[in-house]
């Protein structure tokens, strides 16, 4: 029967319970980050598959299906992830010392492969913020690990025989989950490259407009003469955005504002 180690502090539990809950969190987090994008009420999601389909685009690559392809194998690394590091927080829980080191090895893994997959993507788009940050994470990860094991003194554990046909389900229904969450996102809102925006009046001869973020010039220009069209006794005097901390209604959404006069 595996139990704890009984030479083990209560400190040291402690640390190590730490990191297993630091990453079933996180993954938990980048989970719902993909099921739910744009901002909502105690939620601000950001907009993935806009995000990847411009990426893809920088390189000729502008089809939705290339950045529905790449989340979905985001998506199963950072689902499988999730699975594995808590199914290792469980183990922990439960006074298994062998199964959590085998389960959360499974999990530093795929953390591993996850940021690894998102630092070829960056240096292939050339964003060097994004590589700054999962290089970053790579290396918490790796230490994460190390750290853990040093703990209790144990030597590196083998990969588990037989993976459970429940973490399998689990992580397969979550897959499902984020998956077609995705293709959803990508079929509602893939139409905002192109499609025109409504102009909101906000003040006298003052009217706001959201701009999407997978919006282009296209965009820009089918909107202006959409609101000429509509305002046919208006003239469009100037247009002006708003400073980035004060885009506040919408995730990674730019607002622009047309102030007008009345023809003459």
């Amino acid at each position: 029967m595996d139990t704890a180690p009984s030479h083990a502090p209560s400190s040291t539990r402690w640390i190590q319970e730490g990191i297993l809950a630091y990453w079933t969190l996180f993954w938990l987090l980048n989970v719902c980050d993909k099921l739910i994008g744009g901002a909502h009420f105690m939620w601000v999601g950001r907009d993935r598959f806009a995000q990847f389909q411009k990426y893809f685009a920088s390189v000729g690559l502008d089809a939705p299906w290339v950045a529905d392809a790449g989340l979905v194998v985001a998506a199963a690394l950072e689902v499988f992830a999730l699975v594995f590091c808590a199914g290792a927080w469980l183990h922990f829980r439960k006074s298994r010392p062998v199964q959590t080191r085998s389960w959360f090895f499974v999990g530093v893994l795929l953390t591993l492969g996850t940021f690894t997959f998102f630092s070829v993507g960056d240096h292939w788009f050339g964003d060097r913020f994004e590589l700054l940050e999962h290089t970053l994470f790579w290396f918490i990860a790796a230490v994460s690990w190390v750290v853990f094991v040093r703990l209790e003194h144990v030597a590196l554990p083998s990969l588990p025989r037989r993976i459970p046909g429940g973490a399998v389900a689990v992580g397969a229904a979550l897959l499902l989950a984020t998956s077609t969450s995705i293709f959803r996102h990508n079929a509602q809102g893939f139409v905002q490259r192109t499609a025109p925006l409504a102009a909101e009046e906000v003040g006298d001869h003052l009217y706001k407009v959201s701009f999407p973020f997978l919006g282009g010039s296209t965009v820009f220009e089918e909107t202006l003469r959409q609101f000429k069209a509509a305002h046919p006794d208006e003239a469009v005097d100037h247009i002006y955005t708003v400073p980035k901390p004060l885009r506040l209604k919408k995730a990674d959404a730019l607002i622009f504002y047309i102030s007008t006069d009345d023809k003459p």
